[in-house]
């Protein structure tokens, strides 16, 4: 009796797992916060450059690298990555595509202000909602 519980407590958690995403959520500006690697995490306090995701329609988009400035203007890099969201066993991938190269990366969270990514190499990319520092002009 104590394994079938433990087993339908199992299957219950299992199902429980969040994969419906707002995948408009990804819209906008997203600036790293640590990389978690095999070997230890690297915290972020600030970069010179954020990611900028554009979703184009429900499941495809492009992301850039754009550098701000503290006067509101972006640098924006001539490099696009196009990106397609992938539903497979019941989890979402992010298939990732540039002229150089292709690569796939898993979402493990998603909200409106936090992106968490999963690469191949296991290496975990926590993203914050980026709040640009605005400077007044006179």
């Amino acid at each position: 009796m104590k394994r079938l519980t433990l087993l339908w407590l199992v299957l219950v958690m299992v199902s429980c797992h969040k994969t419906d995403y707002d995948l408009e959520q990804i819209n906008g500006y997203w600036e790293i916060v640590e990389a978690q690697t095999p070997y230890g995490t690297k915290q972020y306090k600030m970069s010179k450059s954020v990611d900028y995701f554009y979703l184009e329609s429900d499941s495809t988009g492009l992301r850039k690298k754009v550098q701000p400035s503290l006067l509101g203007k972006h640098k924006i890099t001539e490099s696009n990555e196009n990106f397609t969201f992938i539903t497979k066993n019941d989890s979402l991938k992010i298939k990732f595509s540039s002229p150089y190269d292709a690569w796939t990366e898993h979402v493990l969270e998603l909200t409106e202000n936090k992106l968490v990514l999963k690469n191949n190499q296991s290496i975990i990319y926590t993203y914050k909602r980026f709040n640009p520092i605005e400077v007044e002009q006179q």
